[in-house]
């Protein structure tokens, strides 16, 4: 599959935090956890983007974040390459829960790792993400890719804590 990607707009938004339940186990990615981040227009185009399919159909979404030496999350309206690069990018990406567990993962993670870093001309060393320890099927996912886990953390949605692993992909050399 061939993906797409554009900035996040209200109707894809609205679409993911409304339709996007994975429910069960997968419940604490339900993307109504997500309305506030979704539907923050200052971050479409620069920080969340719209994943979509060959035919046009949303298939999946994608949040780069960068932070700063200090732990400090870089403003969108700060996005430059000499700020982003000399910030470490994290990673966020969901797949339409109908396409989950059809082995669509790493090949999605991997589109979504390409064009961050394309996109924002990231040329430091490793990309980082965060999941919960207990979605192992993502973990699987995230290491036939190439990450490793660096740190293990309590996080915390919606009142809610859990462990959670973080992870990391050192990328090799770009042109």
């Amino acid at each position: 599959m061939n993906y797409y990607f554009v900035p996040m707009n209200e109707a894809y938004a609205q679409e993911i935090v409304t339709h996007w339940v994975y429910g069960g186990e997968y419940a604490i990615h339900d993307y109504a956890h997500e309305a506030d981040h979704l539907l923050d227009k200052t971050s479409w185009g620069k920080g969340l983007f719209a994943v979509l399919n060959d035919a046009g159909d949303l298939v999946g979404e994608l949040t780069t974040e960068f932070f700063d030496a200090d732990d400090e999350c870089v403003a969108y309206d700060d996005f430059n390459p000499q700020t982003l690069n000399a910030a470490e990018m994290w990673l966020g990406f969901g797949l339409k829960p109908a396409l989950t567990g059809r082995g669509l993962g790493a090949e999605f993670v991997a589109a979504c790792i390409d064009f961050a870093v394309r996109t924002h001309c990231y040329a430091g060393e490793a990309v980082r993400l965060g999941v919960p320890a207990s979605n192992t099927r993502a973990i699987k996912v995230y290491q036939r890719v190439g990450f490793t886990i660096f740190n293990r953390v309590v996080g915390e949605v919606d009142g809610q804590t859990f462990e959670a692993v973080q992870m990391q992909k050192v990328l090799g050399k770009r042109p």
